[in-house]
């Protein structure tokens, strides 16, 4: 069975009254057992209850391949990096074997080091390594050349730039509530740079504003992941959990900017966020007293202080 299997993000273990975490158990024995049918459903159901529980889904991704299903499971990884959790290193891995799968050598030795460089002791930091070291190596049976895959840094920074015009149009259609549009771009943007903020962040206003509370949510969630102390990402939380009438949770995130410093010097992105968020916030279907609070929090963050 791929080791890939039932590899876990933490060892953090949920209460067995959950059912969902019952389902994913049950699955885990099946797929022990090289049931992977049985396990699938099971996984399945667990996902029914759980929809965006990243450590479900890679492991759903993984029994996928058992199954011949590479090109799902390729599908169902790249969704995890893009919408949920872009630092889950094990995805890039397991993309990398895909990738190898389906002869994609270049999008392989891309996701190999990417986990590389994500994991310097993870589970299968050996294993990239070395499939690394022989990848690189000239190979006539090889049909891609190698030698002359461009340096990881360059390509990485053209998938930048790429990703920085898409985010600019999205912000376009966004301040325009062609909201439709302004996702579609902002989607492509994170296709491109999966650790892109900005565009985690207008995306996750977008679907907010078409009514995809939860989509929302995911996003600016998924923000906290690559920055913990990311204002924006926090402020956008605070706006949707005002929404859904969870206004104790609200409160908590609109408390911790009590304690927050406002800028000494303004930037053009700070400016821009802060005009972005102004505006969105203007658009929210909440209470004049929660637009007012978010607006004083967002203008203590970026206006100076």
């Amino acid at each position: 069975m791929d080791k890939r299997i039932l590899s876990r993000k933490n060892n953090n273990i949920l209460q067995f009254s959950q059912d969902h975490e019952l389902y994913f158990r049950v699955a885990v024995r099946y797929a022990l057992r090289r049931n992977y049918c049985v396990a699938l459903r099971y996984i399945d159901t667990a996902l029914e209850k759980d929809a965006y529980n990243a450590d479900y889904l890679f492991n759903k991704a993984c029994i996928l391949v058992e199954l011949n299903r590479t090109r799902e499971s390729i599908k169902l990884l790249n969704y995890i990096i893009w919408n949920i959790d872009p630092t889950y290193a094990d995805c890039y891995f397991g993309l990398g074997c895909n990738y190898y799968e389906i002869r994609d050598y270049e999008k392989s030795l891309h996701n190999f080091e990417k986990y590389v460089l994500m994991e310097d002791a993870g589970d299968f930091f050996e294993d990239a390594y070395e499939i690394l070291f022989y990848m690189k190596l000239p190979d006539e049976l090889c049909d891609y050349d190698f030698d002359n895959f461009e340096k990881s840094e360059k390509a990485r920074q053209r998938c930048f730039d790429s990703s920085m015009k898409l985010y600019a149009a999205g912000s376009m259609y966004l301040q325009r509530g062609n909201y439709k549009e302004a996702i579609r771009q902002f989607e492509r943007s994170i296709m491109a740079y999966p650790e892109t903020k900005s565009s985690r962040i207008r995306l996750s206003m977008a679907y907010y504003m078409t009514g995809q509370l939860a989509l929302a949510k995911l996003l600016a969630s998924s923000v906290l992941k690559i920055q913990k102390t990311n204002h924006m990402a926090k402020l956008c939380l605070a706006l949707y959990y005002s929404t859904e009438g969870l206004t104790d949770m609200s409160d908590r995130i609109l408390g911790m900017f009590a304690r927050v410093r406002g800028k000494k010097e303004r930037s053009l992105q700070d400016d821009e966020d802060r005009v972005f968020y102004e505006q969105m916030v203007e658009s929210a279907p909440v209470g004049d007293d929660m637009k007012v609070r978010l607006s004083k929090a967002a203008q203590k963050l970026y206006l100076s202080g």
